[in-house]
């Protein structure tokens, strides 16, 4: 049993750690909020209760880190060494930043410098992804705290295991029943015994067993997990499109040539008329021409569009005049 003069003592010592550790706290909230890091708004913590040094900086953004003497037994200048590290939520296990030493007895600003340099860049880039664990984490636990609930207002026979903490019973994972309980007398019942593991999200059971299931109940359970129901309801008719889309304009087929007839326009007539290479031919000759013309028998099959025209239009051969 120690002396009360040892306990005196170590008490002394313990005070002087705190004050030593409030003194450099500070002055590192104060530098971390002057040089803007952050935005400021550090704060800093000095647990009294600590033998050794210990500062906590806090930040309102959720950066939280800690400055701790580790490894006081070694000599000289590395058993005066504070390891510095981020903190992050607890249960994380994803990437982390390293830590790294300053010296207790190094001025504040040098700290101040070693922290913002070669811990806060790795630091603030894992801590986004730890945060937004958390967030999820702790909609998750709500997810479960409902289905638990839920599953409680169903079925009042179900429970949590006995050693597990009442803090963490609502949002358990892990649920019981029982046909009865011996021990308990008077406590709810269910037809046949059976345990539920929720997913840890919360949304689904992972496991569902049940034990001494009688047999009725047993095909009413399997019904309702057939998945062939008949389908219900009536047939509609709908619109559907037409194969073809009709063509709403007149379809031109370049090289087609319409042919003269008895209707055709007198100014059509005259863009027909026949020419010849050498000129106009005399009054009595062009009229004695424009008659044959006009007065030749038709052919018994004469198609209205041909497929090929001369670049010239013929003319009607003239007999010369005896002399």
């Amino acid at each position: 049993m120690a002396t009360p003069d040892i306990r005196r003592k170590a008490e002394l010592e313990r005070e002087a750690l705190h004050a030593q550790a409030d003194q450099i706290g500070r002055r590192l909230a104060e530098d971390l909020n002057q040089e803007g890091i952050e935005a400021g708004g550090w704060t800093h913590r000095a647990d009294p209760e600590y033998h050794y040094i210990r500062i906590e900086l806090l930040h309102p953004r959720g950066l939280h880190l800690v400055l701790q003497h580790e490894k006081s037994y070694r000599k000289g200048s590395t058993g005066r060494m504070l390891t510095v590290r981020g903190l992050y939520p607890l249960g994380y296990c994803g990437t982390r930043a390293s830590p790294i030493n300053v010296g207790i007895d190094t001025a504040v600003g040098h700290m101040v410098r070693r922290i913002t340099r070669n811990l806060l860049p790795d630091y603030l880039a894992t801590l986004d992804a730890a945060l937004a664990w958390q967030r999820q984490d702790r909609l998750d636990e709500q997810n479960r705290r409902t289905l638990n609930r839920q599953m409680e207002q169903v079925l009042p026979a179900i429970h949590a295991t006995g050693h597990e903490p009442d803090h963490a019973r609502a949002a358990r994972t892990a649920s019981y029943w029982y046909t009865s309980l011996p021990t308990m007398p008077g406590s709810p019942r269910a037809l046949v015994s059976g345990r539920v593991r929720l997913s840890s999200s919360g949304t689904e059971a992972e496991e569902l067993r049940l034990t001494g299931v009688p047999q009725d109940l047993l095909l009413e359970i399997l019904a309702l997990l057939n998945p062939s129901r008949p389908i219900e309801g009536r047939i509609m008719p709908r619109a559907v499109a037409p194969a073809r889309r009709p063509l709403s304009t007149t379809r031109i087929v370049p090289g087609e040539v319409v042919g003269a007839s008895e209707h055709t326009a007198p100014g059509e007539m005259a863009a027909l008329a026949p020419t010849t290479a050498d000129g106009a031919l005399p009054g009595a000759l062009r009229e004695a021409a424009w008659h044959r013309l006009l007065t030749a028998p038709a052919p018994a099959e004469q198609p209205q569009y041909t497929d090929a025209v001369s670049p010239r239009p013929r003319t009607p051969e003239v007999q010369p005049e005896p002399s």
